[in-house]
């Protein structure tokens, strides 16, 4: 056995260097013998992040630079099609049949596009114009040779009239802030649209409906099932693997042009998690790639190292950059959704599918003249440091917690600080994923504004806001991005805010963090908030099964102002079983979960756990020592709050907050208020206007003058009654917000027009 697992061993170390030395010749020119489109050879390690790069610029900014450059933006896109009436070989392979327009723009220069194949001898060019004046085609080459096409129609365009807002890019001035060509700042906000679901308008519809409540981001998946997946047709195996499927692509036309008319930016989810997994959400029985399906990889980790599978990979990646490359609305292509749940990530190779997403990303970035971003999401648990983020533009996690506002408010951990790139939640919702009156979605977009990441929480259930009608709740949030001019601010800290009132509340936190090793096990709860890192706390607190993750009990500094209890809520136990201690000033009460045959829901008087805490200040200590894990859903401070809390972002002449009733989360409509006195951080001395928002009719309810004199004394502000939750931003007397965001941004009434001769 152990001369059979160094001999494993030895495999795969050749096995690692024949894929490096595959890396090269891709680098070098995949397939090493043409370099089609001008592209720049010397890639020089670039490969994040997507502004201003040497790869992919061959398309030219407005005055000539790299497309990445923030500029005054884009015209719409001009198409032409022709007719070849043969092809020396596959028309899906780039390789063998390269097809290039040689369009002349108004400066005199040209520019090779890369055309796509449309079936029958039809292709197609499609090119985003960054100047106005006249453009024409000079020339179409095939393989770098004179094509002798047909048809062409049309052959000329005059590009006219304003610019749109362009690309999505990184800022350049602050590498967690998004932008615009035009400079414009963009803040994500909406939902998912995974796939079309039965019995709901398709997603082209979805986004009018989006767009309308005034939403602007979502992300869209490449799935088989609802036949968007451009080589696994929905009826099972391909005609010929590597061919790709002409009525998917149809359909993702029609995608990409309701993106552009709804100003909808989207993520272009390539790969989805269960086509490579045997465990979680599996369609590798049906995946044409298997060998069982007359494919050709025996296991689904084979996917991140098999040399066709990445070269079938790589075509379908050159067909998306001519056929959708030109859409400003594709944010970002995403390579993988949850790669985490892949067999290749459970089996700990992650430096084969960190590998597998550094060749993607640079193949990307070399063949992509529009230089979009480059993103993959996970769970919690994958960590800032592991290799799969190093070649990505932004980091997006998906997150399903107990306690939404905790987890979606805090800010980002110093590790993902570190990378200094973008960060928001591209999917979250309830834990049980019940939420009809969309009360978890409110309440998680709200507190996620304040949590200082470059995006609001991306709602997952479409499913949901459609049946349930929960569109309403986005056009208030995107209301106050537009007064206040949030998405412009930079170098706002993210912080909790005091609110003093006669009322006392019970403060409820969960740990925000998932499957992953406690980085930290004792926390000082102050009366403000939950405490600072308590959201990247494990919500799996282990027993002896994995005492490594948790190898210290949970720890808590409290100060009760009167006397109260401390409880425990548990929300699901290992079938192993565990046994939870918890403990005041070493006084303990104890419950034991008995092993079972699967994971279960403790039973009604077994999920809470509570201790009587005096006044005054105490250490309070939570324990598993059980056998396995359970699974922590919130801890309950009673009589320990002022009833009102308040989540804020502020810098030194600007402040955003949400404020919320502690007593009534989750309780929609509720009737009783509480009002208090807002103390507001340090700010410059001057005179500022002060707006309360109603967070649900999308309206201001109050502006007050504000003077800060600079004393030490910070200033303060009286909230109106609050039974759910309202908003406040505070700014410098005569600051003009909304109309130079939604300026920046860009509105249907500004397009611009390519007329066609």
């Amino acid at each position: 056995m152990v001369r059979i697992a160094a001999l494993a061993q030895d495999l795969r170390a050749v096995g690692l260097i024949l894929f490096l030395l595959l890396l090269a010749l891709l680098i070098a020119g995949c397939g090493g013998t043409q370099d089609y489109g001008n592209f720049p050879r010397d890639l020089s390690g670039d490969i994040a992040p997507g502004y201003n790069t040497s790869l992919g610029g061959r398309y030219g900014g407005r005055n000539g630079g790299p497309a990445g450059q923030t500029g005054l933006g884009v015209y719409p896109h001009i198409e032409t099609s022709f007719q070849l009436a043969s092809v020396p070989g596959d028309p899906f392979d780039y390789e063998q049949v390269n097809v290039q327009v040689t369009l002349r723009k108004p400066d005199g220069s040209t520019v090779d596009v890369p055309a796509f194949f449309d079936g029958g001898t039809t292709w197609r060019m499609r090119f985003t114009p960054t100047q106005p004046g006249q453009y024409a085609v000079a020339s179409v080459k095939l393989n770098r040779q004179t094509a002798h096409e047909q048809d062409l129609d049309p052959k000329e365009w005059t590009v006219s009239g304003e610019t749109q807002p362009g690309f999505i890019r990184i800022d350049p001035g602050d590498h967690r802030r998004f932008v615009f060509d035009n400079g414009g700042s963009y803040f994500p906000l909406g939902q998912d649209q995974g796939w079309r679901s039965q019995g709901l308008p398709d997603i082209p519809d979805l986004f009018a409906k989006m767009h309308a409540a005034g939403e602007t981001w979502s992300r869209v998946w490449m799935t088989f099932w609802d036949s968007k997946s451009l080589d696994w047709p929905a009826s099972g195996k391909p005609a010929k693997l590597g061919d790709i499927d002409l009525a998917a692509a149809k359909r993702w036309d029609a995608i990409v042009d309701a993106a552009a008319k709804n100003d909808i930016y989207f993520q272009l989810v390539f790969q989805n998690h269960g086509s490579y997994s045997s465990t979680v959400d599996s369609n590798w029985k049906q995946n044409p790639y298997n060998v069982a399906n007359g494919g050709f990889l025996h296991s689904p980790e084979e996917f991140f190292t098999n040399p066709q599978a990445r070269t079938f990979t790589r075509r379908k990646l050159y067909y998306m950059l001519a056929r959708w490359g030109y859409s400003p609305n594709i944010m970002a292509f995403e390579l993988f959704n949850e790669v985490e749940n892949t067999d290749a990530a459970h089996d700990h190779h992650w430096d084969d599918v960190a590998m597998w997403h550094r060749e993607m990303a640079l193949f990307l970035r070399r063949y992509d003249g529009y230089q979009h971003l480059v993103t993959t999401s996970a769970l919690p648990g994958v960590p800032p440091d592991n290799p799969v983020w190093q070649t990505v533009d932004y980091l997006q996690a998906h997150d399903y917690p107990s306690d939404i506002i905790t987890t979606l408010g805090g800010p980002p951990s110093e590790a993902i600080r570190k990378l200094n790139k973008p960060v928001f939640v591209g999917e979250f919702g309830a834990s049980n994923l019940q939420d009809p009156e969309g009360i978890f979605l409110h309440e998680g977009v709200w507190a996620s504004l304040m949590s200082g990441m470059s995006g609001a929480a991306e709602y997952w259930d479409w499913d949901n806001v459609e049946k349930n009608n929960l569109y309403g709740e986005y056009k208030p949030v995107q209301g106050y991005l537009d007064a206040s001019g949030l998405p412009g601010r930079g170098n706002l800290m993210p912080m909790n805010l005091t609110v003093e009132t006669a009322q006392r509340a019970a403060l409820r936190f969960g740990p925000g963090g998932g499957w992953e090793t406690a980085k930290e096990n004792e926390f000082v709860v102050g009366t403000s908030g939950p405490p600072a890192g308590i959201g990247h706390y494990p919500a799996f607190l282990q027993g002896q099964g994995h005492r490594d993750m948790t190898p210290k009990p949970l720890t808590f500094q409290v100060a009760y102002p009167q006397a109260g209890t401390f409880a425990v809520s548990v929300g699901q136990v290992a079938k192993a079983g565990a046994h939870l201690k918890l403990s005041v000033d070493g006084h303990s009460v104890e419950q034991d979960y008995p092993a079972a045959d699967k994971d279960y829901t403790p039973k009604s008087g077994q999920e809470t756990l509570s201790v009587d805490v005096p006044a005054g200040a105490h250490t309070v200590t939570v324990e598993n020592t059980g056998k396995d894990w359970v699974v922590i859903r919130e801890f309950t401070l009673s009589n320990y709050a002022s009833a009102l809390a308040a989540n804020a972002r502020a810098g030194q002449d600007y402040v955003a907050a949400w404020v919320y009733n502690r007593d009534n989360l989750g309780k929609k409509g509720a009737q009783s208020t509480a009002a208090g006195t807002l103390r507001l951080p340090a700010l410059k001395p001057g005179k500022y206007q002060a707006t309360w928002w109603d967070t649900y009719n999308g309206k201001a309810l109050d502006t007050t003058d504000l003077t800060v004199t600079g004393d030490k004394e910070a200033a303060t502000l009286s909230t109106p009654p609050i039974a759910n939750d309202v908003a406040l931003y505070v700014v410098r007397a005569g600051t003009n917000t909304a109309s130079t965001e939604k300026k920046k941004r860009g509105e249907k009434s500004a397009r611009s027009s390519s007329s066609i001769h």
